[in-house]
């Protein structure tokens, strides 16, 4: 009897420690995709101006996608473009914060919106939004190929540029 007492705590103990790494390694591997998906940087509105229209040149013919009123709500969406045989395989957001002096990019893959439950949720200035609240789902995102998203400046001269590629 007294064998089998000892057999269990191993058990327990092992499976504890194998919980233990597997937190270890789930948190090694959000760091891992997080340093490789999101890049901060200084800017002066000049230069931060400069990298925006230099990823706006890419979608010169376009209308972004859903176009915000400078408070940051739905003015209107474009949805009237035809599907691509191209699929995106990311999902780019650019924000520039004057205040801060910074300009932020973020990558997403669209596995990762895929996987994603509840539509994905974006924020501009503080109202954020889901995908849903656009009458957008990803397949839509998808379908229409790589395309300019949103170009939002807001009163205070923050901005956001989303893009697929």
């Amino acid at each position: 009897m007294a064998g089998k007492g000892k057999t269990w705590v191993w058990v327990v103990l092992g499976i504890v420690l194998l919980g233990i790494l597997t937190l270890v390694a789930v948190a090694a591997v959000g760091v891992y995709f997080a340093t490789q998906n999101f890049e901060m940087h200084d800017a002066s509105p000049a230069t931060a101006s400069r990298e925006f229209e230099e990823i706006k040149e890419k979608f010169a013919d376009q209308k972004p996608l859903i176009e915000l009123d400078s408070r940051g709500r739905l003015e209107r969406t474009n949805p009237d473009r035809p599907a691509q045989d191209r699929r995106p395989d990311k999902l780019y957001v650019l924000a520039f914060d004057p205040d801060d002096g910074r300009v932020v990019r973020v990558t997403v893959p669209f596995w990762l919106l895929r996987l994603k439950t509840g539509g994905a949720r974006i924020d501009f200035n503080g109202r954020r939004m889901d995908l849903d609240d656009l009458k957008l789902s990803v397949e839509d995102l998808e379908r229409y190929g790589p395309t300019l998203i949103v170009d939002h400046t807001s009163e205070d001269g923050e901005r956001v540029l989303v893009w697929s590629q």
